[in-house]
């Protein structure tokens, strides 16, 4: 079996998991390898550039049909875009569910847990990042508090197709 090269990623955004799923769909054996110490990755420079170019895969688009795009908008949404604006708004507002069939407990006692999931997270990938130059690399610990802008950045991207990244056009 051959999979022809970088042919049938040749136009995605999203190469890397195209060509994955490619080979997978070729019988070929596919996975996931932490490669911190093979190779360093630069993320962007600043939220302006992050917000701009950030958008360019991460939707996964051209790796995945249309119901499970919007299937994991829904997951992501539910489980990392809302439980921080649910906690916020418990802690500044003393916000109490309006739904009745969701008791206030289980609500924010499940919303608890989600951000502490994904507050641990951070522990775990941390190795996988270089911070060593980065200013403010304390903000990486804060990372969790955006994800509902991350969200919103997935949404965007999800919704249109991308025509440039990191100064390249694409048409």
């Amino acid at each position: 079996m051959e999979l022809d090269g970088y042919e049938s990623a040749r136009g995605s955004f999203c190469d890397d998991v195209t060509l994955a799923r490619y080979a997978a769909a070729k019988g070929f054996k596919v996975g996931f390898l932490d490669g911190a110490k093979v190779l360093q990755v630069r993320m962007y420079e600043g939220a302006i550039e992050t917000w701009n170019e950030w958008g360019r895969s991460l939707d996964l688009k051209d790796a995945a049909s249309r119901a499970q795009i919007w299937g994991d908008l829904w997951l992501l949404f539910a489980v990392q875009g809302l439980p921080v604006l649910i906690l916020l708004g418990y802690l500044l507002f003393g916000w109490r569910s309006p739904v009745a069939v969701f008791p206030y407990g289980l609500l924010l006692g499940l919303n608890v847990f989600l951000v502490a999931v994904r507050s641990a997270l951070c522990f775990a990938i941390a190795p996988s990042y270089d911070r060593t130059n980065a200013s403010g690399k304390w903000l990486f610990w804060l990372s969790p508090l955006a994800d509902p802008l991350a969200f919103l950045r997935i949404l965007i991207s999800a919704i249109n197709q991308p025509t440039q990244w990191r100064g390249r056009k694409y048409e």
